[in-house]
């Protein structure tokens, strides 16, 4: 990696209030970029955000409808209300009446999501991988990540290929994507993207080391509390992966917080071989908290 070229992994809080409107997301965004810049004034960057930043944008358009909600289920059915989708006549149940309001949000999501980041790669004039968003291709609803280059360009597309339970039937009904794995060149190496639980399997960083690729960057939400034992268990994720493959970098930030019920824990990381860093734990960088705003750089 260029001595000039900085990694840096956004833990961002996830807070109801940051997705009242667009315009709201969007300063929050930026607000991030600038930070990370007045931290790396110079040189290239690579910034990678949580997964499911994009997730709080299905609420905006009918923020005042759903900011009283207890859960995320009571929100969802005061918005089916809104655009007249029977949450339980609907074909498929529940599961599809979920579907459709996604389906039926994603024109609007998916916009604001690749304008904003677009901006914030241009802004910051950096290459962003921008978490994921919950975005629609066809009859399917895909937990989809895009990256960015410098000049706001998109230049990769990955979808989520293995779910975890929130987004399967019984939660937001998303689709599992095909077994698709672009790469994209960077200042820093060529770029793979594992969307959260797809980093547990490292048959696909293999497939991605085989192609050369120098940094996995895996967007990750945890909505789960951040116990001793849940820590452990993470450490067979990125870290292990990355274990065999001498020349590769993990970045792993973790969205915190949440929205309603559903609220996050989790310590973000860089991570490489253990014999490429100074203890020998495998962590270039790690979060000092489970739930506070971090960024973490490398080199720091």
């Amino acid at each position: 990696m260029p001595k000039s070229a900085s990694l840096v992994a956004v833990q961002m809080q996830y807070r109801l209030e940051d997705y009242r409107s667009a315009e709201a997301f969007r300063e929050r965004v930026l607000g991030v970029m600038r930070a990370v810049r007045q931290r790396a004034p110079k040189g290239d960057l690579l910034v990678v955000f949580p997964e499911d930043v994009g997730l709080g944008l299905i609420f905006t358009q009918d923020f005042e409808r759903i900011q009283s909600a207890k859960t995320m289920v009571e929100a969802g059915l005061r918005l089916m209300e809104r655009y007249q989708i029977n949450a339980f006549a609907n074909e498929g149940g529940f599961a599809g009446a979920t579907r459709t309001l996604l389906r039926t949000l994603s024109p609007f999501v998916e916009r604001v999501y690749h304008e904003v980041f677009s901006e914030a790669a241009r802004v910051g004039g950096a290459w962003v991988v921008a978490g994921s968003a919950p975005i629609a291709q066809g009859e399917c609803v895909h937990n989809v990540s895009y990256t960015y280059n410098p000049k706001g360009e998109r230049v990769l597309v990955q979808r989520k290929i293995n779910l975890v339970p929130l987004e399967q039937e019984a939660g937001l009904n998303l689709c599992p994507a095909p077994r698709e794995l672009p790469t994209v060149n960077t200042p820093v190496g060529k770029l793979g993207v594992l969307i959260c639980l797809d980093g547990f399997y490292h048959e696909l960083i293999d497939q991605h080391a085989k192609r050369g690729v120098r940094v996995i960057a895996m967007p990750s939400y945890n909505p789960l509390p951040w116990t001793k034992e849940e820590a452990q268990g993470w450490e067979s994720g990125l870290l292990a992966g990355v274990q065999k493959h001498p020349d590769m970098i993990g970045v792993n930030p973790m969205g915190v917080g949440g929205f309603f019920d559903v609220r996050a824990e989790g310590q973000s990381s860089i991570v490489a071989p253990r014999s490429r860093t100074p203890d020998g734990s495998g962590y270039l960088a790690r979060a000092k908290s489970k739930d506070q705003e971090e960024i973490l750089f490398y080199p720091g």
